[in-house]
């Protein structure tokens, strides 16, 4: 039965306070969420299909400057935009307001992760999936950025909750599979949708769940998914056929993916190699489990090992080298690293905790003369540093931010210091560690990555240059970023056109690398920018000159 262990019941007293735990948790979630502007990759283009969706009221087409933009289902869009309608701009602006919906996705994928833990491990080894889960360090980044792949993240913790619960509950379990694979199929792609069920009918190799349980649960699931995820693509060929076929045929399977143009595999061993820090701690935590179970008997090693070698195997036939597409495999292998927690060596955790101290306290001291440097010019040479990869910060210093944190790293360095820690307080220092460090960059650092992130001061740059009587800028229909960013922080609509055609108006915004050179015939330079260190990215503002001119 997928139900406590007998191992929940040889448990030693807890040490650690709930409460303490949900409140890392609570702290984990928000660093980097707030005060910020739109960062690459992802957030300009999340934010302006938000934008379009509440300016346009069409909630039903994602659109970029009103183009179809089909790279991801609507789903997550939707609780952007949402939020913020909510929260701004009388709260927030509009780019902190829409990443409103990344701590609330984040949020609920913790505990439905936390509920497979309990559900399939036992008692108290809910707290520790959580804990395996914030502590590893691909999570932190991703899980604090305006993308959709939070909503595909968390519709996979539902699934899994879903199947840890069916032989218990198949009622329950079947109609929150049914949900998990309408949030997925809406938050992702076709792909993960498939990824989810492929598991699912894998299962039933184990005895285990082979079952009237579980055969009901996929049924009810089927029942409830099926009708719910046929309304958006039918809707879309209803009042769409032409962007319904571009999506069938190119954006089905993923962004890069469809029915008519399927394409596999990348640079072999991009995963492999990548997934030895992104999903550290619970790899090597979840060889430890395989290790003391060989024999794969109980259902609590069963799901999590079928879903990590499928998403495994999805990986590898991926077309995509991109690191986030392997958040989904930090859910099951975050559940094997909790199965044998507590029986991890003493020896292993007291060097997981002494590497906690080195790697998060050095780079933590890091952070704070890092702080020093930017903010009052010592140590020097960390200060011409500092300046030089993003010279448009001004200093500024929030002193309850930095008192914050001061208290934060205390709080850290006294808890490392405790004596005989096991598996579980080790994995809790060091998730604490972790958050501690973003918490730290993200705080203290936050005004100095933005100034370096943003393309705020670029286009604030070339508005100082914009002469008076400018009312028509054209830049070509392929530079996105262009045309949101202008949009955005100054308020300028950008004319598009296509590349190759002479511009329509007399201003010209081009977007070229560093070896092509800005200079075009027949035009005058204005002005030329980047952000700082992006080379394969200068703006010019170009000037067509009078044909006086052109005939000297």
């Amino acid at each position: 039965m997928l139900t406590y262990s007998s191992q929940a019941s040889q448990l030693a007293k807890p040490t650690e306070k709930p409460w303490v735990l949900l409140l890392l948790c609570f702290i984990w979630l928000w660093p980097g969420i707030l005060g910020h502007d739109p960062w690459k990759p992802d957030e300009p283009f999340v934010l302006a299909v938000a934008q379009s969706m509440l300016h346009s009221g069409n909630w039903l087409l994602p659109t970029l400057q009103g183009a179809p933009y089909l790279d991801n289902p609507p789903l997550y869009y939707w609780l952007a935009a949402g939020c913020i309608k909510l929260f701004s701009p009388w709260l927030l602006p509009a780019h902190d307001a829409a990443r409103m919906a990344t701590p609330m996705l984040m949020a609920l994928s913790l505990l439905l992760a936390g509920m497979a833990g309990r559900e399939l491990i036992g008692r108290r080894h809910g707290r520790s999936v959580v804990m395996i889960l914030i502590g590893c360090i691909g999570l932190v980044e991703a899980g604090h950025q305006l993308t959709p792949t939070v909503a595909s993240f968390a519709g996979f913790a539902a699934a899994f909750y879903a199947l840890a619960l069916t032989l218990r509950s198949p009622g329950l379990a079947g109609a929150l599979l049914g949900a998990a694979s309408v949030a997925t199929f809406l938050g992702g792609s076709l792909m993960d949708l498939l990824l989810i069920w492929l598991a699912a009918l894998m299962l039933p190799a184990f005895s285990g769940w082979r079952s009237k349980n579980y055969a009901l649960t996929l049924l009810l699931a089927l029942l409830v998914a099926v009708p719910s995820i046929l309304v958006w693509p039918m809707l879309l060929a209803r009042d769409y056929p032409a962007v319904y076929a571009d999506w069938w045929a190119n954006y089905a399977l993923d962004q890069t993916s469809g029915f008519h143009r399927v394409r596999l595999f990348h640079d072999f061993g991009y995963y492999s190699l990548n997934a030895l820090w992104f999903a550290f701690p619970a790899w090597p935590l979840a060889v430890w489990t395989l290790y003391r179970n060989r024999e794969l008997h109980t259902p609590k090693l069963q799901l999590p090992l079928v879903f990590s070698v499928m998403i495994a195997l999805f990986l590898t036939l991926s077309n995509r080298a991109s690191i986030t597409d392997a958040m989904p495999l930090l859910l099951p292998l975050s559940m094997l690293a909790a199965v044998e927690l507590d029986n991890l060596r003493r020896g292993a955790a007291a060097f997981l905790n002494w590497f906690a101290l080195m790697t998060f306290g050095l780079f933590g001291l890091l952070v704070w003369l890092g702080w020093a440097a930017m903010n009052y010019g010592w140590p020097q040479g960390l200060a011409g540093r500092a300046q030089y990869f993003s010279p448009f910060y001004q200093p500024h210093v929030s002193w309850w931010q930095a008192s914050g944190a001061l208290v934060a790293t205390l709080v850290w360095l006294w808890a490392l210091s405790r004596r005989n820690l096991r598996g579980r307080q080790a994995v809790t220092n060091w998730a604490a560690g972790l958050t501690l460090l973003w918490g730290l960059g993200l705080t203290l650092w936050l005004p100095w990555f933005d100034a370096a992130k943003s393309y705020r001061p670029v286009v604030e740059n070339m508005q100082r240059k914009l002469p008076a009587g400018a009312s028509c800028i054209a830049t070509e229909s392929r530079n996105k970023l262009a045309l949101i960013s202008w949009r955005y922080y100054a308020g300028i609509e950008l004319l598009p056109f296509p590349a190759g055609e002479t511009a329509p108006c007399d201003y010209w915004l081009v977007v070229r690398n560093s070896e092509e050179g800005v200079a075009e015939p027949g035009w005058q330079v204005l002005w030329t920018g980047h952000r700082p260190r992006e080379q394969n990215m200068t703006f010019a503002l170009l000037q067509r000159l009078p044909p006086a001119k052109l005939a000297e």
